[in-house]
């Protein structure tokens, strides 16, 4: 019966250490899986955070440069409609009085000059700041989510790490426990 025993207490002990082997082996792959699936979901919440931002970037540029380009022609129809209208009181004026009426037209075609060369180049400098705003304002929110991305990306990295640690810790505790558990049953017998 004693050489029975030692058999079944052999087989005993290598079943205790296959299932501490698998246990721990379980618990590694778990690790592993949980740290994989968070830096995925991380990584993915931040392109698409990344893509939102550009998105909102290029839209805001966009806007800007149509509400400029509106603008600078709503004001250039305007002071062309002047002009015009400038020069049909010059000629009206002129027929009924020559000599007033070259002097008038010459001032009055000076002024109009003046007024839409001034203006133009007012729009101009209204729409070189839009554009230079716009422009800042993509390359900032650029920067924002660059940096967002790098530190989500070194968090996601810390914490693979960490989770990496963790489950070798575990797996050297249950293998040293293996050990602890062989040798007792050893000394026992």
């Amino acid at each position: 019966m004693t050489s029975k025993q030692t058999p079944q207490a052999g087989e005993s002990k290598d079943y205790t250490i296959v299932n501490k082997a698998v246990e721990a082996k379980d618990f590694t792959v778990n690790k592993a899986v949980e740290a994989k699936d968070f830096t995925v979901n991380t990584a993915g919440e931040y392109k698409d955070f990344t893509v939102n931002k550009a998105v909102e970037a290029k839209d805001f540029t966009v806007n800007k440069a149509v509400e400029a380009k509106d603008l600078t022609v709503n004001k250039a129809g305007e002071y062309k409609d002047f002009t015009v209208n400038k020069a049909g009181e010059a000629m009206d004026f002129t027929v009924n009085k020559a000599v007033e009426a070259k002097d008038f037209t010459v001032n009055k075609a000076g002024e109009a000059m003046d007024f839409t060369v001034n203006k133009a180049g007012e729009y101009k400098d209204f729409t070189v700041n839009k554009a230079v705003e716009a422009k800042d304002f993509t390359v900032n929110k650029a920067g924002e989510a660059k940096d967002l991305t790098v530190n989500k990306a070194v968090e996601a990295k810390d914490f693979t790490v960490n989770k990496a640690g963790e489950a070798k810790d575990f797996t050297v505790n249950k293998a040293g426990e293996a050990k602890d558990y062989t040798m007792n049953i050893g000394n026992a017998n």
